[in-house]
């Protein structure tokens, strides 16, 4: 499981290094609060004025009466002219980023500079937005890494995983983090650790909910899934309406449906 195989030497985005530092390309999932409260305390406040003017900080009432703390929720669109750092919440937005009306981000939150978060975005915490990045219309985001130049443009669902620069997720796309349970671990509310298989060895993630590890200039088609424990080297292709099993794919796959739940696995052409 070499890292290059994931995310390739050019690879710009800030936070690699502290990427590269676990043992597996997924390590990082487990520290993605960590890497924010360092970042973060680092910055010096600043842009609090376009906040406020456009968007409803803090004690934002849920539903069912509860308060959702250290939250933005948009209330007019704007381009933010300076960066924002709320060092308190935990939130640091880049400048030129354009936040729509009816965005969510809830803290702790990073956001590079020139992105884009359209109306519906949902961002759930422990969220890191490389720079010219897209969060489409009504896609989720949580406990997760998006690096430079990534786009997940709409209605997708990025839960618990890491995708590399130059990744593009087709509409509909949804990386699953949550295996099936067997009925005594839904009533004792317990969750296993995702085991993967690489070349007939198991691996043990070390994680409850992982969803999917996605290489540099990798992109997804539409309506597509990946189950809970997806590992796509750089350069791959999923074709859209495939559901990729969990597992290791090698840098330049091309992975599409073969009939039932069966997928065809080939080598791109370079």
């Amino acid at each position: 499981m070499k890292f290059a195989e994931y995310f390739l030497e050019d690879n710009s985005f800030r936070f690699l290094s502290e990427i590269r530092n676990g043992n597996e390309p997924w390590s990082s999932i487990k520290a993605i609060d960590l890497i924010i409260k360092e970042y973060v305390e680092s910055v010096s406040e600043s842009g609090l004025g376009d906040i406020e003017d456009n968007c409803q900080l803090n004690n934002i009432t849920g539903l069912n009466g509860e308060t959702i703390e250290n939250s933005i929720v948009v209330k007019q669109s704007f381009i933010l002219t300076e960066p924002l750092c709320i060092s308190a919440e935990q939130i640091f937005i880049g400048a030129g980023t354009f936040l729509e009306s009816g965005a969510i981000i809830k803290a702790p939150c990073v956001i590079g500079k020139n992105c884009e978060i359209r109306q519906g975005a949902y961002m759930r915490g422990n969220v890191i937005i490389g720079n010219n990045c897209v969060v489409g219309h009504v896609t989720e985001v949580k406990n997760s890494i998006f690096m430079n130049d990534t786009h997940a443009g709409h209605f997708a669902y990025v839960g618990d995983s890491i995708l590399g620069s130059h990744v593009n997720l087709g509409a509909g796309t949804k990386l699953a983090n949550l295996q099936f349970r067997s009925r005594q671990e839904i009533d004792e509310n317990r969750i296993n650790t995702i085991i993967v298989r690489n070349n007939g060895e198991r691996i043990n993630t070390g994680i409850f909910k992982l969803g999917a590890v996605i290489g540099d200039y990798t992109e997804i088609g539409c309506n597509t899934v990946t189950s809970p424990g997806t590992i796509l080297g750089a350069n791959c292709w999923v074709y859209p309406n495939t559901t990729a099993p969990k597992g290791f794919y090698p840098a330049g796959s091309i992975i599409k449906n073969s009939g039932g739940d069966a997928v065809q696995i080939v080598k791109r052409a370079t």
